[in-house]
Order: C-alpha cells, then structure tokens, then sequence
C-alpha cells in the first residue's frame, strides 16, 4: 500500500538501515539520477506487472482484489518462477510519477524482507520509496532550490517532492555529521561522469 503522504514516525536507527540499503541500491546498480524504478525492478531480477495487462478475468478478479487490500500495489515472492512478482494497479491512475512510487515502495517491501502487510511494514516501505526516489543528500548536489526543482530533476511527482524537501531540510537542520553512507552516496555522484 503506497502512500506518499503517510508521515512515519520510527526510530533514528531505522531510518539509517534503510537509507543506507538506498544507497547500497545506488552504488550496486549504478544508478543516475532520475532514476527508472522499472528498470530497476527488472535488474534486481523482480518481475513487473500491471493490472491492465491481464486478460482473463477471473485472475484479473484475483490480483485485483490483492492489489485493492493494498491499494496500489502488491509484491510476493513466487515460488513457481523462483522470483519476486510485483502487481501494480495501473488501471485507476497511469501517472507515471505514481506508479514509480509505488513501484520503489514494493521493491522496498522486498528489500527491507517484510513477510506480512502490516503499518509498521508500510510505513518502512513508504520511506523508503520516497528516499530512493529524492536521496537527502542529492538535491542540494544537483542544484535544486526548491520543491518545484527536486520534481523537475528527480522525476517525482509535486506531493512527493514537498515531502522530501521538508525531509531535506530537517536532514539539513538536525541530520548531525554526515553519516558514512551518505558520504558514499555523495561520492559515487561526484565521481559519476554520467551525473548532469
């Protein structure tokens, strides 16, 4: 269940554990900045599908109703094709920005190893969805100065990128010394040739 709105509320610690599973993502990946959550999904092996493409309806009833418990989205690990499938709802919105959100925030569900639905699982998946999506370290490098620029460079939809920007300035206010992993992800991108 993706939703860009929902304000987490978990401790300091595991925040940490999941930007730096980001940035782990970055650097494995050699990801460039907007990044493609397809693309993304296929190369960590994962197997994306969209509610319109299913033409039987019995199996779209079946997956529907998956994806309506979670809203706009749902992932599992498939056992018959040894992989990770996620379902994405592209019926009622094909906003690309949205479906990118929810693409990282299954993906995130996947990475962070959650086995069951649950707040505390949304919540995770939802940060680190947003964080994927605008890195806290990133928009200051690229030279956005406001919400409006983070969405223009980063792809993401407005909600989304106000969101991050009060992140951004709370990380920028209160983040303490640069953590080990930010100063990773801050170096791969200065480093990066393909970086605008």
């Amino acid at each position: 269940m993706a939703n860009e709105i929902t304000k987490p509320s978990l401790p300091k610690k595991v925040y940490d554990k999941i930007e730096e599973n980001v940035v782990d993502l970055y650097i494995e990946l050699e990801l460039t900045i907007p990044i493609n959550p397809i693309d993304i999904a296929k190369r960590l092996g994962y197997e994306l599908h969209y509610l319109s493409e299913i033409k039987n309806p019995n199996e779209q009833k079946i997956i529907s109703d998956a994806i309506t418990h979670t809203c706009e989205g749902v992932s599992y690990f498939d056992s018959k094709h040894n992989t990770y499938l996620i379902w994405i709802n592209d019926i009622n919105s094909n906003y690309q920005p949205r479906l990118n959100f929810t693409i990282m925030h299954e993906i995130g569900h996947i990475r962070l190893g959650h086995k069951c639905d649950s707040i505390l699982a949304e919540i995770e998946a939802n940060f680190f969805a947003a964080y994927a999506l605008v890195p806290s370290p990133l928009p200051g490098l690229m030279g956005c100065e406001s919400f409006i620029d983070i969405a223009d460079t980063f792809h993401v939809s407005i909600e989304c990128a106000y969101n991050s920007s009060s992140r951004i300035r709370n990380w920028c206010d209160y983040g303490g010394p640069i953590k080990q992993y930010e100063k990773r992800l801050l170096n791969y991108f200065k480093n990066n040739t393909e970086m605008e």
